[in-house]
């Protein structure tokens, strides 16, 4: 198990492969081993950098969380999880700019640390972007409020149903993050539960509500890539990610799988992404 000591944490991090360093940050999930399976067929051609977000897997905090994190508009984590993507670049490419990967809320994390260091990123790459700054914010803030309440109130999994019908989850994403009413879908374990509720009192509001300076995005738009999955079209983040699109005037990549196609199908996902890096 190897650790990064970063300001006020200690990340949990995994390096695979050699070559140009390549930082893949989680969602919802928070932990990295999740994007282990595409990184078996990106390690002949990348370093791949998967690192647990803190308050998830092994990472640990020095210190508990400021008062106030839990506001619905307070940026502290976002912030914090954008900086030890910076750190993470320093430390592993100290000298030349990384590639960088996002999936959900960690296309947020990456727009964000992108955002704060253009010039330490040959790449980015948006997966499915669930902000709620280019779309209705105000509907979507409102149900997101909604079932944080429920959630908060200690109805976990009917909170977490009903995130997943408003973001119009699609059946393969839905089976496999255990939102279906098939015996046959995983059901989450006490640890993962408890990492739900994190992300519910902690993330999703505080990170899809946020900002994202898009001027710098459109002053680097040959840096910016945007993926979509085959199985999840008509899901929020799909929509999302089709008005930034528009916004940026940056194409839509198609790649392979839902929303954790890197999960469902690595090697097509892995095989797609680094097609896109790799342009020049």
């Amino acid at each position: 198990m190897s650790f990064v000591e970063v300001q006020g944490a200690k990340l949990h991090v995994e390096k695979v492969g050699s070559g140009p360093v390549l930082i893949v940050v989680p969602g919802a999930n928070g932990t990295g081993d999740i994007f282990l399976n595409i990184a078996k067929y990106l390690q002949d051609r990348y370093t791949v950098i998967m690192f647990d977000r803190r308050g998830y897997g092994d990472t640990v905090m020095d210190s508990s969380l400021p008062d106030g994190a839990a506001d619905y508009m307070n940026n502290y984590r976002l912030m914090t999880d954008a900086k030890d993507v910076i750190s993470l670049a320093n430390k592993f490419s100290p000298k030349e700019p990384v590639f960088l990967m996002g999936s959900s809320s960690g296309s947020i994390v990456a727009a964000e640390a992108f955002v704060q260091a253009p010039d330490k990123f040959k790449k980015v790459a948006l997966h499915e972007c669930p902000t709620s700054t280019v779309i209705d914010q105000e509907t979507a803030r409102n149900k997101n409020i909604e079932i944080v309440e429920a959630a908060l109130k200690g109805d976990v999994l009917s909170a977490r149903q009903e995130f997943a019908e408003a973001m119009h989850i699609q059946p393969l994403d839905a089976k496999m993050m255990g939102m279906t009413n098939d015996p046959d879908a995983p059901r989450p374990d006490k640890k993962r539960v408890a990492g739900m509720m994190y992300w519910f009192k902690y993330e999703i509001l505080q990170y899809t509500g946020q900002p994202i300076d898009w001027d710098i995005f459109k002053q680097n738009r040959d840096k910016v890539i945007l993926l979509n999955g085959t199985d999840s079209v008509g899901s929020t983040p799909q929509l999302v990610n089709q008005a930034i699109s528009e916004k940026l005037n940056v194409p839509i990549t198609i790649i392979p799988g839902g929303h954790l196609g890197y999960a469902q199908k690595p090697e097509g996902f892995a095989e797609t992404l680094a097609a896109v890096l790799d342009q020049r």
